[in-house]
């Protein structure tokens, strides 16, 4: 028996070439975190998503095993491919794992005319350390001077400034801080402060304390990931409002933490929903 073909002609989806974000960043193999959870923000979100590779891991939802870094060239070569082809509205960096491939992103964020958002992925969610201090140093000075907008959480921030960053007033003394070092734009994931979750926003001379409930649920691997494409999924929209694009970000992981996928015997991976979902 021949089955019979449907005609599909009506449901051909056309993606915008004015939505399209790369990602450079690592791999998590089990899906939660790293470019998995990028390039499914992005299809979730409307976007085009596109990914160079800088490292892989061997992790779960219980920890990370193992880690092996690309070299340097192969990442720019993974970048100037896809750019030469198809020019992203957007870009963010996730994982990039040593001072090498962070000099050598950071020369090519400098030919970007685009918002670049840079997630400085220096400790995992499990607390394994994913960067030494040349790392930092090359965050320091070349990759910040060429972001739009940086997302550290406050113990990147601490690592990234040499500040203790323990209170609200302390985060703000950091935000300001990484703008000194030439980020455009800081958002720095401050954690739970009297039973909510604060962010703190530095652009230009203000720092604006952002509140969002406290979840209490087990649902957070990949939600550091999640934020910064999330907010490159608003950037690659045509949205140059970083306060805008920050608000949208931090509510995509409040709902995406209340997806509870129950995988794995660890943290269970958080999950975007597509918009009106």
């Amino acid at each position: 028996m021949i089955a019979k073909q449907q005609d599909v002609s009506s449901d051909v989806i056309t993606i915008s070439p004015n939505c399209v974000a790369l990602t450079i960043a690592g791999s998590d193999p089990s899906g939660g975190a790293g470019l998995q959870a990028d390039l499914k923000t992005f299809q979730q979100l409307g976007v085009y998503g596109m990914a160079a590779v800088t490292l892989i891991t061997v992790q779960n939802t219980l920890g990370v095993r193992r880690l092996e870094l690309l070299t340097p060239d192969l990442v720019v070569d993974q970048i100037r491919a896809v750019r030469e082809d198809i020019e992203p509205l957007a870009v963010k960096t996730g994982a990039l794992g040593s001072a090498g491939i962070v000099e050598a992103v950071s020369a090519e964020m400098a030919t970007v005319p685009v918002p670049v958002v840079v997630d400085p992925v220096l400790v995992s969610k499990h607390g394994a350390a994913l960067a030494d201090e040349s790392v930092m140093n090359a965050y320091r000075k070349s990759l910040l001077p060429h972001a739009t907008l940086v997302t550290p959480n406050r113990f990147e921030a601490e690592k990234l400034t040499g500040l203790q960053v323990n209170s609200e007033e302390s985060g703000i003394k950091a935000a300001r801080a990484l703008r000194s070092l030439g980020a455009e734009c800081v958002l720095i994931k401050m954690g739970e402060y009297a039973g909510k979750s604060l962010h703190l926003l530095a652009m230009g001379d203000q720092v604006l304390s952002l509140w969002m409930p406290r979840l209490a649920a087990n649902n957070t691997h990949g939600t550091g990931c999640i934020l910064s494409a999330a907010i490159t999924s608003a950037f690659a929209k045509g949205n140059g409002n970083v306060q805008e694009v920050v608000e949208f970000g931090l509510q995509e992981v409040f709902k995406a933490i209340h997806v509870n996928t129950e995988l794995g015997r660890g943290i269970h991976p958080a999950e975007v929903r597509a918009l009106g979902h």
